[in-house]
């Protein structure tokens, strides 16, 4: 498992990575072609400065100068025959002499006056009374009179007035070094400065077989200075790029550590807003950090908090139908009391006082007998309720059997009312015995006695339910939503106590049973479905 710790590790060298790669990038690939754009430019602003300086000022002496040592500028004057020349070490005067040369001066004059900018493909200066080829020629002959002439003599084409100026105020020694390449060859290196650029003169020296030998190569060094303002130019993209790519890896690591925090939060919340600690969907915590094993922690706890309420509210519910029982039988037996008891009380009475035809004692203490054992069912029915709610033993028990028991306690009632009864197939159910001789006994007692003279009691039994259907007879619509309650008769006639169906139907719902009653066509059907319990564990 990747720790969060360690994943934050991960993140941030990866941004670093990222970093050090694109400022890699920027200065392999980018920074050379800007660098080499901006001394091309610099190169161009120089020259461009250094010609209207020499315009304003006629001389190098206040100017400042890209390479002095190579770099001066030629002035031809509109007439005459004298050329001028200036650098930061020398200026010259060149005058020129022979007529041919001369005529090919003022014909460069007359060329450069007719010269004219045209704005096209590029920007360029185009001659509109000479053709490229007689130019070319003019240079040709330059050329020739020049190498074919001495120009020391008196009689050369021109004579030249040298003013060297020096190079003392130009440059300054910054250093220098020696090289040993090995015992007859080294390399002395040397650098100045003009107070601008940096010039390095490399001069390697070797003893030859016949002599010496000497190699000089002068080059301009370049500094930190010229490199500064390319890299300032730059830092406002480099710092935007920088910027996105932090944001958008922020944004993409905030959304590894944050996102789980907040599916965590909603998770919490919608089990806060939910019942029984049961959201409306579980959320995949497949992180392998810390804030997965949080999350999947908190699913457990609240898998088992949803339990344990559900546990404690099937208690709660248990509790109170078993209080709203207790109350009804409190208020409904009291009541049910009256009637024997009172009964009861007016035959012992009349006994005694001998009133009327009570004074015949043996006529009616049976009837007396039958008041007591009247209340005394009751009472059993009562104790017997709350006896085998609590010590229930479940076993698995045969269905058929149960039935045939039962029925030999009511054959004499079937046989004195000529009821029909058939019994069909088999099955097994685990529950307590007693209790469901107590269901199926108050079950076949109300069909047993409700069922009309001659008429047929059909009961069904297989793996799933018990089935018993009494022809002849139907409930009451106005009784049927309350059959289950106690003291419910639907034949007052009978004087019955209305507590077997409700008997019936409290050891169902302890058993795990469903117990239904229902009208069919000219017929009273009861179903106990038992499925889910028809095999003991």
């Amino acid at each position: 498992m990747m720790g969060l710790s360690k994943k934050t590790f991960l993140y941030s060298i990866a941004i670093a990575a990222i970093m050090t790669a694109f400022i890699i990038g920027y200065f392999v690939l980018m920074l050379p072609s800007l660098y080499v754009d901006y001394v091309m430019k610099n190169n161009l602003k120089s020259v461009v400065d250094l010609q209207e300086g020499y315009r304003a000022e006629g001389s190098y002496d206040n100017l400042t100068v890209r390479n002095p040592s190579s770099t001066f500028s030629v002035k031809i004057p509109g007439k005459g025959n004298e050329i001028y020349a200036a650098s930061k070490f020398f200026q010259m005067t060149i005058t020129v002499q022979d007529e041919e040369l001369q005529e090919m001066l003022d014909t460069f004059r007359d060329m450069m006056e007719s010269m004219e900018y045209r704005e096209g493909a590029g920007s360029v200066f185009t001659n509109t009374e000479m053709s490229d080829d007689e130019a070319f020629r003019i240079w040709e002959q330059i050329r020739e009179k020049f190498s074919t002439q001495n120009l020391i003599s008196e009689s050369a084409p021109v004579t030249v007035q040298l003013e060297g100026r020096g190079s003392e105020g130009v440059y300054r020694e910054e250093y220098s070094k020696i090289h040993m390449l090995s015992e007859e060859s080294f390399v002395f290196e040397g650098g100045v400065s003009d107070g601008n650029y940096g010039y390095t003169t490399y001069v390697a020296m070797s003893r030859d077989k016949d002599g010496f030998l000497m190699t000089v190569l002068p080059a301009m060094t370049p500094h930190m200075g010229e490199i500064r303002p390319v890299v300032m130019e730059s830092l406002p993209m480099i710092a935007s790029v920088i910027f996105l790519l932090v944001l958008l890896a922020s944004r993409f690591f905030s959304g590894k550590i944050v996102n789980p925090i907040i599916r965590l939060a909603d998770y919490a919340e919608s089990i806060r807003a939910s019942e029984g600690f049961e959201p409306d969907e579980k959320i995949p915590f497949d992180s392998g950090d810390e804030i997965g094993a949080l999350g999947s922690a908190l699913q457990e706890l609240y898998g088992e908090l949803s339990a344990k309420y559900q546990e404690l509210s099937q208690k709660n519910k248990t509790l109170a139908q078993e209080n709203e029982r207790q109350e009804v039988f409190l208020r409904a037996t009291s009541h049910q009391l009256k009637t024997p008891v009172a009964a009861a009380l007016l035959l012992v009475e009349g006994m005694m006082n001998e009133v009327g035809k009570y004074k015949n004692v043996k006529a009616y203490l049976p009837e007396v007998k039958n008041q007591l054992l009247s209340m005394r069912k009751i009472v059993e029915d009562i104790l017997y309720l709350n006896y085998h709610g609590e010590n229930m033993r479940k076993e698995s028990l045969s269905v058929e059997d149960l039935l045939r028991e039962l029925l030999g306690n009511y054959q004499v009632q079937i046989e004195e009312r000529g009821l029909q009864v058939s019994l069909r197939g088999s099955g097994r159910v685990c529950a307590d015995r007693e209790m469901m001789k107590k269901i199926v006994d108050n079950i076949l007692s109300n069909a047993v006695q409700y069922t009309p003279e001659g008429e047929r009691i059909e009961i069904g039994v297989d793996e799933r339910e018990l089935l018993i259907r009494n022809y002849g007879t139907v409930i009451d619509q106005k009784l049927l939503p309350g059959i289950f309650e106690p003291f419910v008769s639907s034949d007052e006639s009978r004087k019955g106590k209305g507590l077997g169906l409700y008997v019936a139907a409290y050891y169902s719902r302890l058993s795990g049973f469903k117990l239904e009653v229902e009208n069919m066509e000219n017929a009273v059907q009861t179903k106990l479905i038992y499925a889910k319990e028809r095999v003991c564990c």
